[in-house]
């Protein structure tokens, strides 16, 4: 039986996992440099631990306990915890709304304005002091951010820190979530039609596929792509995307010494079978990727379970399922690019992904 998303039945409802993975807490200095290439095995029996950074829960915007614009940690145990290497207040810079745009496991984000120019920004706020906080991986977020520079992902602004909260100022996305998206189109068509058109499911995975190939050229794989985490800039039919949440990303060169991550990372639905098998490459992205697909023409995954690890079983078996009644209406080229991109044997790269004919038909 088809499972169409609603809010009850969701794909965006289990968590983001790092398995057997222990962050080092080192304290980062003021340019931010530190090894982004850590990735410690814990004990097997380790249980799941979600991923802390892609919305923040509702916590209080903090003063800064420092008493000017940029100082020093104001104690030896504040030093000890700080993820930048400064302290500083965000309200000499921004005006921070209270009203709260989303919310996840560790903070909050809302919108902010620029007190001299009065543009709007985001700013995500992450508690310190949560345990499931690492600060080397926030160090490691912050750090990717400020180095990528792409149409199709959030652009990075400002960043500040005080004794008990990180803030991240980010570019404003006002469109909202993809997966917000596929909710609405899924429950307004029948079980027969297909969820976005293949025209607009194809300018949305080209953008997509686009950010990544840019990632990818910079050593960077996201390892966490799904509807959750690609957001609309603004409210219009034909808005631009954004991929957001960088707090699984990391720097790997496959070319270049360790061949392979090792590390179970991502959300449940768009993990690959490598990544379970932990031992894959950059293209754990393209995988996601031909997930985020399907579920763009169906509505529902194409690997489904009513836990975590009948999600894996299913993935680890790979019976790719194409049902007359949606696929029957939809061209032989999008199921051709599906099933490239959802090949455990793919070899293909963003660019050539971007060079099937499924883009030159839609």
């Amino acid at each position: 039986m088809t499972a169409h998303i609603t809010k009850d039945y969701s794909i965006g409802t289990a968590f983001n996992m790092v398995l057997d993975e222990i962050m080092t807490e080192e304290v980062i200095d003021n340019s931010m440099a530190m090894n982004t290439n850590v990735d410690c095995n814990s004990p097997r029996d380790q249980p799941p631990v979600a991923d802390c950074y892609a919305t923040p829960l509702a916590v209080p915007i903090s003063p800064c306990t420092s008493t000017s614009e940029e100082s020093s940690p104001a104690s030896p145990d504040a030093a000890a915890m700080s993820i930048t290497g400064k302290f500083s207040d965000i309200e000499y810079k921004y005006h921070v709304h209270s009203q709260v745009l989303g919310t996840g496991f560790h903070g909050s984000v809302r919108e902010c304005t620029d007190l001299i120019t009065g543009k709007r920004y985001a700013v995500k706020t992450v508690r310190k002091s949560d345990p499931g906080v690492k600060h080397g991986s926030l160090a490691r977020e912050i750090m990717l951010l400020q180095e990528i520079n792409h149409e199709s992902i959030l652009q990075f602004v400002d960043v500040f820190e005080d004794e008990n909260y990180v803030h991240i100022v980010t570019e404003l996305c006002q469109g909202g979530e993809l997966f917000d998206k596929i909710v609405e189109k899924a429950n307004k068509n029948d079980s027969s039609n297909a969820c976005f058109a293949e025209g607009e499911a194809a300018r949305i995975i080209a953008q997509v596929l686009k950010a990544v190939s840019y990632m990818h050229e910079c050593g960077i794989v996201h390892r966490d792509l799904k509807p959750e985490n690609i957001l609309f800039e603004t409210k219009d039919e034909d808005s631009p995307l954004k991929i957001i949440d960088f707090g699984l990303a990391r720097k790997h060169y496959g070319d270049l010494g360790e061949p392979y991550m090792k590390t179970i990372a991502g959300t449940p639905y768009y993990i690959s079978p490598e990544v379970l098998r932990k031992r894959y490459d950059r293209s754990c992205d393209l995988w996601a990727i031909g997930v985020v697909a399907y579920i763009l023409l169906t509505g529902y995954p194409p690997f489904n379970g009513d836990t975590d690890f009948d999600i894996q079983q299913a993935i680890r078996k790979g019976d790719l399922i194409f049902e007359r009644k949606v696929w029957s209406r939809l061209s032989k080229d999008s199921r051709d690019f599906i099933k490239m991109l959802l090949d455990s044997d793919n070899t293909c790269e963003a660019d050539d992904a971007l060079r099937h004919a499924w883009f030159a038909r839609a």
